[in-house]
C-alpha cells in the first residue's frame, strides 16, 4: 500500500501546486495541528488561519503531532488524491514543517523589561500612545503588543509590525498570531492616553 501511495505521489508530483516554498530555510504558512482521530478516516489535520483543513498524506519523520500544536508548513496540493476523511479541503504533501513549540526563545528579547531603553520601542510608544505593553512568546519567538485605544499593535523583537487589531478575535492578527501566544507579561503600564 505504501509503495502504491509513493508511486501515486511521484506520478502527480509534476502537476502539484506548491504553496509558499520558503526561500530562507523557514516554512511560510502558520497552521495548527488538529486531532480528528474520532472521525472515520481522519487523524491529524493542519488547520490554516482561514479555517481550511489540510490532510497530509504522511507526516515528516520524527514529527510528533499534538492537538492544538502551532506549526509552520509548506505544502503541495495533491489535486488527484482524495481521502475518506471528508473534512479536509485538500490532500497535501508536507514539504516543510517547523514545530513552533519546540523552538527556544531568543535570549536578547527575553531580557527586555524597559521599553524606553530599546530605540524602536521608544519610537513606537510615541507613535501609538499605548496604555500597556505586553511581552509574548509566539512559537518560541518574542513579540510585543502595544495596547492603545482602540487598536493593539503587535511587533516582533526587531521592531517589525506583525499586525494590528481592534480586538476582533477572528481577525487576521488573532488567527495568525494572538491565538497562538503564551501567557504574556506586562513590561510597561501607563496611566492612560497621553498627549
Amino acid at each position: 500500500m505504501r509503495m502504491l501511495l509513493f508511486l501515486a505521489l511521484i506520478a502527480v508530483g509534476n502537476g502539484c501546486e506548491t504553496k509558499k516554498t520558503g526561500t530562507d530555510g523557514q516554512c511560510q504558512t502558520l497552521a495548527t495541528v488538529r486531532d480528528f482521530d474520532g472521525l472515520d478516516g481522519c487523524g491529524y489535520l493542519f488547520e490554516l488561519p482561514n479555517g481550511d483543513l489540510l490532510n497530509p498524506v504522511s507526516l515528516p519523520e520524527g514529527f510528533q503531532p499534538k492537538d492544538k500544536q502551532a506549526v509552520r508548513i509548506d505544502y503541495k496540493i495533491l489535486p488527484d488524491m482524495a481521502g475518506i476523511c471528508m473534512s479536509e479541503k485538500a490532500m497535501v504533501e508536507i514539504t516543510c514543517l517547523e514545530d513552533l513549540s519546540a523552538k527556544p526563545a531568543t535570549a536578547d528579547c527575553a531580557s527586555i523589561s524597559n521599553p524606553f531603553a530599546v530605540p524602536w520601542m521608544d519610537k513606537a510608544i510615541d507613535r501609538h500612545n499605548p496604555v500597556k505593553i505586553i511581552k509574548y512568546q509566539i512559537g518560541g519567538k518574542w513579540a510585543f503588543a502595544f495596547q492603545a485605544i482602540p487598536t493593539t499593535y503587535l511587533y516582533d523583537c526587531n521592531g517589525n509590525l506583525l499586525c494590528q487589531t481592534d480586538g476582533d478575535d477572528n481577525d487576521d492578527c488573532h488567527r495568525q498570531y494572538l491565538n497562538f501566544v503564551s501567557k504574556g507579561k506586562t513590561i510597561w503600564q501607563g496611566e492612560g492616553v497621553w498627549d
